[in-house]
């Protein structure tokens, strides 16, 4: 499914059509919109290229073969166009352009990319802490492929997005859910149990303990050697 736009197909051509004629500058027209400059500038590069067209919306994301890729990259590394004039001519973001750039200078393989909706349209599932943890550490082991990990879990995109986020902002701890109102009581009424079975309980309470631990520790790892990819990439 399509990304839907903030600004409206006719917000964008109203704001085009002023700017072509004379009726005020990127930084004015920008105001009265509430935008960007830099954004107004790119609608009109779209506008002159495409005409009203460029802000059709689709009804699906795009397809990109890694040909295709490649071939826009190099034709910006050659100085043939720039960054804004290949976002017009192909009617694809800076940032995705960018990120095309990004990897391949940084020796990172640029591969064919099909949409693949059912990611952003599954149904939510209930998940446990320890499932939470373990999508994020492959969200991070897997150069920051959200919809992968979405399908492969079978997680809705948003919420692996969202999970990933909170975790490199606030820890592991992020990813447990709050519940709310009153605290739940104990399932264990421990005043009855033997000292035995007091000893099973307290030894199975730090088992879980460190197992959880553990797992934390290495997803922190992963976190680490991706921060440090990511700076020697640039």
């Amino acid at each position: 499914m399509g990304r839907k736009s903030k600004f409206s197909k006719e917000v964008k051509v109203r704001a085009c059509e002023s700017y072509n004629n004379g009726h005020g500058s990127f930084k004015s027209i920008a105001r009265e919109v509430g935008c960007s400059r830099e954004r107004i500038r790119q609608w009109t590069l779209d506008y002159h290229i495409h005409g009203p067209m460029a802000f059709e919306s689709r009804p699906t994301n795009r397809s990109y073969s890694k040909t295709f890729k490649v071939a826009v990259v190099k034709s910006y590394l050659a100085g043939e166009y720039s960054l804004p004039d290949l976002s017009a001519k192909h009617m694809i973001s800076h940032s995705m352009v960018r990120r095309w750039i990004n990897k391949y200078n940084g020796g990172i393989e640029l591969k064919t990319y099909t949409p693949k909706s059912e990611a952003y349209t599954m149904k939510s599932r209930k998940t446990t802490y320890e499932e939470r943890l373990e999508i994020v550490n492959w969200v991070i082991s897997n150069d920051m492929n959200y919809k992968e990990a979405a399908i492969k879990f079978q997680i809705r995109y948003a919420l692996v997005y969202k999970w990933t986020k909170d975790y490199q902002k606030e820890g592991a701890e992020a990813l447990r859910y709050k519940k709310r109102g009153p605290k739940a009581k104990s399932a264990v009424d421990e005043s009855s149990l033997s000292e035995v079975e007091k000893l099973k309980l307290a030894l199975e309470r730090e088992q879980a303990l460190r197992k959880r631990a553990e797992f934390e520790l290495e997803v922190l790892k992963k976190k680490e050697e991706f921060e440090r990819k990511n700076r020697y990439r640039k």
